[in-house]
């Protein structure tokens, strides 16, 4: 304690003042401010972490209702939205309240990171400039104070040497300040915690929002397309089908009829008289016979022509099918390589704390 009072015996009065607003006062309100980011980080990662699970809150945060309105009031498709883009934009618009002011939580994150550094350099500043100004005046003593006069020369030197325990002075309170945010910024990782927040973040709004808002995804649309047109060109199928059938038995049917006339007039007349006639309306019936068949012969290129259609269809539907497979293959592998390395990263933090734990109780 009594070098603490002689160290500040060192010090004039206005530098103490200017130690104090420049240095203590922006420390501690980096602490408070850090610690106040840190909260509410930790308290949005809680409550979106409780969502997941299912739990009802009274009130979802601000952040879930900006990315729901987002969502909601996108004129794109939901399926080309990136939401990794969506919640960085809405976090980097994330504000708390400190002392009833409304601050944003990168410039605040950013600022309790800087200001460790910035310290650190002020202190060095003004350490070398302390250290010219006095080198300077401990020449000026020296060239104007008689050297035989030892005690006159002794009082010269003692008020550069105080300038310079001065400078040595406020460089040690700057670098102890720096020292002190820094270790509590790595007590108070927002870098985890907002990690953390943005993972739950996308979690909730790819599993849980969106498939609410947006029950078919596009996958199973092109699967319930796929299945509609393929019922729907059966049953064009079917429809062309039975109308060629109808068309071919309906002329051989009219070729029947007139082979039946044809007879009846044979009968009824005289075999002589009407063999030119009836031979004439043969060959005509023969003819109609002939392009009957003809058509019919084309129906049945048609069926195999869509059978193998059908084939086809089916071939890239089970085709379709097996990749659909392969997609849900690879998000369960993702899923656990994602469970792993939150795994790995629960572990690393269990470490970091209970290093900075060793290294907390090695500074006290």
């Amino acid at each position: 304690m009594q070098q603490i009072f002689s160290i500040l015996a060192l010090m004039d009065g206005y530098l103490i003042i200017l130690a104090i607003i420049f240095v203590i006062l922006p420390t501690l309100i980096a602490i408070l401010l850090r610690y106040a980011l840190y909260r509410h980080l930790k308290s949005l990662a809680i409550k979106t972490k409780r969502l997941l699970v299912g739990t009802n809150l009274e009130s979802n945060p601000k952040i879930i209702h900006k990315l729901e309105q987002r969502f909601v009031d996108s004129q794109v498709n939901l399926d080309q939205i990136n939401t990794s883009s969506v919640i960085e934009g809405t976090y980097s618009q994330e504000k708390f309240y400190f002392l009833g002011l409304s601050l944003n939580c990168d410039f605040i994150d950013n600022l309790s990171r800087i200001l460790p550094n910035l310290l650190l350099s002020f202190g060095l500043l003004g350490t070398f400039l302390g250290i010219t100004f006095n080198l300077a005046n401990l020449s000026q003593t020296i060239t104007q104070t008689d050297v035989n006069d030892v005690r006159n020369l002794v009082e010269q030197l003692n008020v550069p040497l105080r300038g310079m325990g001065v400078a040595f002075t406020t460089s040690l309170i700057a670098i102890a300040c720096s020292s002190f945010l820094t270790v509590l910024n790595l007590l108070w990782n927002t870098n985890i915690v907002k990690a953390g927040l943005l993972s739950y973040l996308e979690d909730y709004i790819d599993n849980i929002y969106l498939p609410r808002i947006q029950p078919i995804s596009s996958l199973e649309g092109a699967i319930d397309k796929f299945s509609s047109d393929f019922e729907g060109m059966l049953n064009q199928l079917g429809s062309t089908i039975e109308e060629s059938m109808t068309r071919a038995f309906s002329r051989i049917e009219s070729s029947a009829k007139t082979f039946e006339k044809a007879a009846n007039v044979l009968d009824n007349s005289g075999f002589t008289e009407r063999l030119a006639s009836a031979t004439n309306d043969l060959a005509i019936a023969q003819n109609q016979f002939s392009q009957s068949s003809l058509v019919l012969q084309k129906s049945t290129q048609s069926f195999d022509h869509n059978l193998i259609s059908v084939q086809k269809l089916t071939k890239k539907f089970l085709e379709l099918n097996q990749k659909i497979n392969n997609i849900d293959q690879q998000y369960n592998d993702l899923v656990d390589l994602s469970q792993e390395k939150n795994a790995m990263e629960k572990a690393g933090l269990k470490d970091i704390q209970q290093e900075l734990s060793k290294l907390i109780d090695k500074i006290d």
